[in-house]
């Protein structure tokens, strides 16, 4: 695996850069809306958009990458996403950044479709499972990178959008020039919701809930850490610790879910984030990045678990599809929780953040006790957990050792000359 993910360097640096900036982008702009004078609620919005467009640019990237091929549509979206980030300081309206957000989820999701298809083509199946797991502990590397890098300028002025503009667009390099082979086409995206359900409808909820509640850390967590009083340096670090606590304890529960139901594992972190949030209302302000770190340890890995669940009742061939319905209902979720999350802010004040959190782990736990009080665990032999993040997006799941190789063959064909140095096509 060491010589794979060395052959992968090129493409594994543009991961890190990409990341890193992108984490940056999404710390600055709740807390550069709230400085202007938004409402949380506005906030909110403009993080709802944003996943509205990741759905939008996982449905619509494939298309164009067949058309066009890869090398030119990772510098097409990595144009498009470094253009609005510089757009935002100077476009200081609602509609504009809205637009701007769409538009960042759009080329976002595309990027992770691009390079996530060529890691795959590189990769064989056997080594896949090693790979899987560098490739999301640099996506939550980068994330968490990106948080500290606040640090590095006033919020109030422009360096900070420019600093993450220069990480994105520094992450087209080593992806537009490498030397690995030009991979096939993306297959285009797909699933049936009532397929995903009736597979697992644990998996579902948790899928639902992980969005809900990630997509308000993510796109409200910063804006919470300003309206409660907390410095930018102290905010920077309450997001990295989040992630770093997802990042760390994602491992160690999807090994104990592969000894024990599944659903017992969602039920813990359901309860525990639970816990948490209940600790974060009644602790004082100067720990609330000790708190998000255990917070961010207890919710942030229902998604992979939820995958691995998912998976256990998956038939042959069906993770592929099965996967990205539970990658759109993690997508549902993270567009409806920002929208509610922000609402509760602002009518009632910050610390219903942690409120929203409790309600919504409180309802998915009492569903998860429904469905084990219903229904038995599965009998057959588990698969073995492998990491995952939805900050990845639909194509890292066809890096998952689980999917059939004969689920990958993508509906349209693109040339293999088209980004060819040599191709002088126009």
């Amino acid at each position: 695996m060491i010589r794979s993910l060395f052959k992968l360097s090129s493409l594994l640096l543009g991961v890190a850069l990409l990341l890193t900036g992108h984490g940056l982008q999404l710390a600055i702009v709740p807390l550069r809306s709230e400085l202007m004078g938004w409402t949380a609620t506005q906030v909110g919005m403009l993080s709802s958009i944003y996943f509205i467009g990741f759905v939008i640019g996982c449905f619509s990237v494939p298309r164009i990458v067949a058309r066009i091929g890869h090398i030119r549509a990772f510098a097409s979206l990595t144009t498009i996403m470094t253009a609005s980030i510089l757009i935002f300081p100077i476009a200081d309206f609602l509609p504009a950044w809205m637009l701007l957000r769409m538009l960042t989820g759009i080329a976002i999701a595309g990027l992770y479709l691009v390079i996530e298809s060529w890691l795959n083509e590189q990769v064989g199946k056997e080594e896949r499972g090693g790979v899987l797991a560098a490739y999301t502990v640099i996506v939550l590397a980068g994330l968490a990178c990106g948080q500290l890098l606040l640090n590095l300028a006033p919020v109030e002025g422009d360096r900070l959008f420019m600093l993450a503009a220069i990480y994105i667009v520094l992450a087209a390099l080593p992806v537009c020039l490498t030397g690995s082979s030009h991979p096939r086409a993306i297959p285009q995206a797909s699933f049936s919701p009532m397929l995903v359900i009736k597979t697992s409808r644990a998996a579902t909820t948790g899928s639902v809930v992980s969005g809900m509640v990630s997509g308000a850390i993510y796109g409200l967590g910063p804006l919470f850490g300003l309206q409660i009083g907390m410095e930018v340096m102290a905010i920077s670090f309450m997001m990295s610790l989040a992630i770093t606590g997802g990042a760390l304890s994602q491992l160690p529960l999807g090994r104990m879910s592969d000894k024990i139901d599944r659903r017992i594992i969602l039920l813990i972190c359901m309860l525990a984030g639970a816990g948490v949030s209940i600790l974060a209302l009644i602790m004082p302000v100067s720990t609330v990045p000790a708190i998000m770190f255990l917070f961010g340890a207890a919710v942030l890995p229902i998604y992979a678990i939820s995958l691995a669940l998912a998976n256990d009742n998956a038939g042959d061939g069906q993770f592929l599809e099965i996967g990205t319905g539970l990658l759109m209902m993690n997508a549902l979720g993270s567009i409806v929780g920002p929208l509610l999350a922000s609402q509760l802010i602002d009518r009632l004040g910050p610390e219903y953040f942690f409120v929203y959190q409790l309600v919504v782990l409180i309802l998915g736990a009492l569903l998860v006790i429904l469905m084990i009080r219903t229904k038995p665990a599965a009998t057959g032999p588990h698969s073995d957990f492998k990491l995952a993040t939805t900050a990845a997006g639909q194509a890292a799941l066809e890096l998952d050792p689980r999917v059939d190789e004969d689920t990958l063959e993508p509906d349209t064909q693109v040339d293999e000359n088209i980004d060819d140095p040599n191709n002088n096509a126009d």
